[in-house]
């Protein structure tokens, strides 16, 4: 029996971390009400198939390698899709992921929260609100995609398909390799670092402001007028002292200090707080160490 299509529900299908999230922000929401969520492998179970005929819109918020799968069985079952807005969170992929959906008469999106969910929820954590999504797809997907941002209390964004990759990558910079910046942090002054019992997770705490404020100021005036520190001011007596310390304590260290300070010279350079000719002695000072090593 072919199920048909009803209006004013929402299936979330993914109950990780940003399904949890997704969930309890639309139920809250006074525009959407009836909110359901499901595993992604019980959809071949026929109560679950049932879910996706009475819904409206639908959500896959599932791992990348598994939207095919998701795809698959809902292309498999004994559905009628046509209208129905079906919408995958994914970053880096396009709604070409949802091609065969969408010849099937679906209005097919991308709808990725630019935001971290460290993990799942029991509750509403206002995860959404201020944040944006970057909305890729048809014009009545992207409409609707609006509408849900709105009623979530974020932004929407309208962003092209070859776009979208390069979209990810910034993302996985400004979360994915700042958990490493930090991760750097650690390995440098951890051990090294005892003031008034900070320990462990509470390190952070020391540099915190320090790093907010300097987000603040990219923000406010963007990354060239926020830079700061030794590099920015030709300081290459401070530069030789972190390399000399860095050498002795850890080579790996030296490394990646060298490989941020040479991005850093560069960003110097646009601000002109330096020369050509402090550039290349920068550069020359850091070729010493990476001989040495």
């Amino acid at each position: 029996m072919i199920i048909k299509n009803t209006s004013g529900n929402i299936l979330i299908i993914g109950f990780g971390k940003l399904g949890s999230h997704l969930f309890h922000e639309l139920k809250h929401t006074r525009k959407y009400h009836n909110i359901r969520a499901v595993k992604e492998r019980r959809l071949a179970a026929g109560k679950y198939i049932k879910l996706v005929g009475s819904s409206d819109i639908i959500f896959l918020c599932v791992q990348d390698s598994k939207i095919s799968s998701a795809v698959k069985r809902l292309q498999q079952a004994d559905v009628n899709l046509k209208n129905k807005f079906i919408f995958h969170t994914s970053g880096a992929l396009t709604s070409d992921e949802l091609s065969e959906l969408a010849a099937k008469g679906a209005i097919t999106g991308s709808f990725h929260p630019v935001q971290s969910f460290a993990g799942k929820v029991t509750r509403k954590a206002g995860s959404f609100k201020g944040i944006y999504i970057a909305a890729e797809g048809t014009p009545k997907a992207l409409k609707k995609m609006k509408d849900l941002a709105r009623a979530l209390q974020a932004i929407s964004f309208e962003i092209k398909k070859q776009n979208k990759i390069y979209h990810h990558i910034c993302c996985v910079m400004s979360s994915n390799f700042l958990a490493v910046l930090n991760g750097k942090i650690a390995d440098t002054g951890l051990k090294r670092i005892q003031i008034n019992g900070f320990k462990n997770r509470t390190f952070f705490n020391i540099y915190m402001p320090l790093a907010l404020q300097t987000l603040k100021n990219v923000a406010d005036s963007g990354p060239v007028s926020a830079l700061t520190g030794p590099i920015e001011r030709n300081d290459i007596a401070t530069v030789q002292a972190h390399l000399n310390a860095l050498k002795k304590s850890n080579k790996g260290l030296l490394s990646y200090y060298i490989l941020m300070g040479i991005e850093t010279v560069k960003l110097a350079l646009k601000k002109k707080s330096i020369r050509k000719t402090d550039a290349e002695n920068i550069y020359k000072l850091f070729s010493k160490f990476i001989i040495k090593q």
